[in-house]
């Protein structure tokens, strides 16, 4: 039997490159961090967002414009701008991604049975307390589901699940996001607590007031400015009186701040689940006398990924999985 012919209509030979410099040798990679470059306004800010090294970025960029016989970036200019080509390919890359991207989805929500792999975004408290049990239903449901993990800040986890680095992420609903195009579902409140040495003088205490907590150096997370969110928690805990508090330390891990509160830098203001991804001997944790000193974390990801086979099959396993202990759910 002889094979079967092409379709008339399908001009196979359209589709291979003639040129070494046609589309079909073209990298995703490349015209993802031509994008980035362009909408960042500098190789630096892609770097961030991409979560590549600057000198993978401008390799990607370097390699793009060879490909194309053109230059894409005026570099003299401040903050580094697209040329006239670059400005034009500009929007045929961008369409070309998100053809692409639809076309992935497409096929990815016509799978009975899930083979796909995941990309999550999370934070520590969350990863060590929390995500395992995710993982393990997901396994049990979806056995062909694979799953990578990064890590990050709100203020990262954002910038990921925005810009498709991740399928979802876990993040506290506040500081808010600046993204209008995500969806979420809050998952459990829990609160924002201090703590201190065991010998502290604020030990004897039940609870402590914001007036207490100016009057030592404070220790919170994350790291960052605050317009980065740096010390969201401790800040929003505080309220009105943030701007008189004295921050000695912030820093992105549990144990980090637990450390330098043993080592008597301050006392810390953290999650409460925070606290049980690391050895607290010796320290007290106390509640705090305010209204705001609390936080509620859920998953986002964005609505036009709402439909896949993959996002669908961890949504429904974050549903069933356990809750870790000393939040409340919601």
């Amino acid at each position: 039997m002889s094979a079967p012919e092409e379709p008339d209509d399908l001009d196979v030979a359209a589709f291979t490159p003639r040129d070494p410099r046609d589309a079909m040798s073209l990298q995703t990679a490349w015209l993802r961090s031509f994008l980035a470059v362009a909408d960042k306004g500098g190789f630096g800010a892609a770097t961030l967002a991409l979560h590549l090294s600057q000198s993978r970025v401008s390799a990607h960029i370097a390699a793009l414009e060879h490909a194309l016989g053109v230059t894409l970036f005026d570099r003299k200019a401040r903050p580094i701008c697209t040329t006239a080509a670059g400005e034009l390919f500009r929007g045929h890359a961008m369409t070309a991604l998100l053809e692409l991207q639809r076309g992935i989805e497409a096929v990815r929500s016509t799978l009975d049975n899930v083979v796909a792999q995941v990309t999550v975004g999370s934070y520590p408290s969350v990863s060590s307390t929390y995500l395992p049990a995710v993982l393990q239903q997901l396994h049990d449901e979806h056995p062909g589901v694979t799953v990578e993990l990064h890590e990050g800040t709100a203020a990262t986890l954002e910038e990921m699940v925005a810009n498709g680095t991740v399928d979802l992420a876990f993040r506290p609903l506040l500081p808010k996001m600046r993204e209008t195009t995500l969806c979420h579902r809050t998952i459990w409140h829990e609160d924002i607590v201090v703590v201190m040495r065991e010998h502290d003088p604020l030990a004897g205490r039940d609870r402590v007031s914001i007036a207490d907590l100016l009057d030592r150096p404070l220790i919170g997370n994350p790291a960052g400015t605050e317009e980065e969110g740096g010390g969201f928690d401790l800040r929003n805990t505080l309220g009105e009186a943030a701007g008189r508090a004295s921050i000695a330390y912030l820093t992105d891990q549990p144990a980090t701040l637990v450390a330098l509160v043993r080592a008597a830098f301050g006392i810390g203001v953290i999650n409460r689940l925070a606290l049980q991804t690391t050895s607290i001997e010796g320290l007290t944790i106390r509640t705090i006398d305010s209204p705001s000193a609390h936080r509620d974390v859920a998953l986002f990801w964005m609505r036009r990924r709402a439909d896949s086979a993959c996002v669908k099959a961890f949504l429904d396993a974050q549903a069933r999985a356990p809750l870790p202990p000393g939040v409340l759910p919601i």
